[in-house]
């Protein structure tokens, strides 16, 4: 459990810290990812689409993790730009390789949504 330990501090920590590149370093090629408002397999998909969440993000506060042996839950605040503003977040990944290879998020996707509508 130790490696399962560092690798989802490494991971929430390049979170923390906006890093793009160092995400990217953590997803296992066929990464796959469910949220309310998508799914996609693949790091490359999962790349572009934090690469156009970032530039929202404001603060990233862990507020817990949970370890199991290859499987970790993290919840947070996601806090964005408004008119988003704070977004309560659960997070389950499981590890494979040393690199995450599921994510699953679950929070309110409303305030996202009135985002999209309001970018179209």
């Amino acid at each position: 459990m130790g490696k399962s330990i560092d690798l989802a501090a490494s991971y929430l920590e390049h979170w923390q810290r906006k890093d793009l590149d160092g995400i990217a370093r953590h997803l296992h090629p066929a990464v796959h990812f469910t949220g309310p408002m998508i799914e996609m397999n693949g790091r490359e998909g999962v790349v572009a689409a934090v690469a156009r969440i970032l530039p929202l993000l404001k603060d990233f506060r862990v507020r817990s993790t949970f370890i199991s042996g290859d499987r970790a839950m993290f919840t947070y605040d996601f806090v964005c730009e408004a008119p988003v503003g704070v977004c309560r977040t659960a997070e389950e990944v499981t590890f494979e390789d040393g690199l995450v290879k599921t994510i699953e998020l679950f929070y309110d996707p409303r305030p996202f949504e009135a985002l999209t509508r309001k970018a179209s």
